[in-house]
This record gives C-alpha cells, sequence and structure tokens, in this order.
C-alpha cells in the first residue's frame, strides 16, 4: 500500500500566493483607471488646440479693421466648462499690423484648470498669473500671429 504525498500547498503559501496576485491586480486597475482619465485629458487638450486654431483662421478671414479682443465658446465644452480669449495689440509703430494672441482655459473632469483664467471669466483677476507673473492670462493652449492689413 501508497501512502498519501505531501505534494499540495500549504495555507501559509496559499495565502502569500493570493496576496501577490491582490496586489499585481490592484496595481493593473490603477493603471486602468489613469490610462482613462490620460485619454480624457488628450481629449480635452486636442479640442482646445484646434478651438484655437479655428478661432485664429476664423479672424485671418475677418476685416483687418474689425479684429477686436473678446471671449468665445468653445466647442465640446460646456461653457462653465471653458473659455476662449482673444487679445488684440497692434504692432507699434506698424498701423498696418495686429498682434493676436487666442489663449483657452478650460477644466478637466477632476476640476483641475488647465490655464491661468482659474474662475473661466476671460479677465486677468489678481493672483490668476501664476505662470509667467507678465500681468495677462496665458495657458498652454495659447496661439500667437500677427495679422495684416
Amino acid at each position: 500500500m501508497t501512502r498519501f504525498s505531501n505534494k499540495g500547498f500549504s495555507l501559509i503559501e496559499v495565502l502569500f500566493a493570493a496576496g501577490i496576485l491582490a496586489f499585481v491586480l490592484c496595481g493593473l486597475l490603477v493603471m486602468y483607471v489613469n490610462l482613462f482619465l490620460f485619454g480624457d485629458i488628450s481629449r480635452q487638450t486636442t479640442l482646445a488646440v484646434n478651438a484655437a486654431q479655428a478661432k485664429l483662421e476664423e479672424l485671418k478671414n475677418t476685416n483687418f479693421d474689425s479684429i477686436t479682443s473678446g471671449t468665445f465658446a468653445i466647442n465640446g465644452f460646456t461653457a462653465a466648462d471653458a473659455l476662449g480669449v482673444v487679445e488684440v495689440t497692434n504692432a507699434a509703430p506698424y498701423s498696418d499690423l495686429k498682434i493676436v494672441r487666442v489663449v483657452i482655459s478650460f477644466r478637466q473632469q477632476g476640476q483641475r484648470i488647465v490655464g491661468e483664467d482659474r474662475n473661466l471669466n476671460g479677465v486677468w483677476d489678481a493672483g490668476e498669473d501664476t505662470m509667467i507673473n507678465n500681468s495677462r492670462l496665458d495657458s498652454p493652449i495659447e496661439v500667437v500671429t500677427l495679422i495684416s492689413k
């Protein structure tokens, strides 16, 4: 007769393996959730860049004397979550040349604001100039060009 062999795993070994498996699965789950967040951030940034370029093209097709500063809504965002600002200045001493800046600030899903316009009102307020300290709104989504008559 043969005896039973002790070729199985002990309870400690099974618990240890289950702990390692749980640790690895939690890491994969965190990575999976972060990939969704990064994808959303990328989508929002692409929408903002496309809106800035579209606004600049619109301004290039506008009568030179009608190009003025102001704000505009961003397609793909709710009105409370994004705002674009157009800043127009004359390129002194050239009267037939304007410097046009298009700056977009937006709120990400996690309530983090991209850009210096913290209250998304299109106006530089005290305490909002945190990036460059130049007394104007700045953002990673910013396009600057010269438009001539």
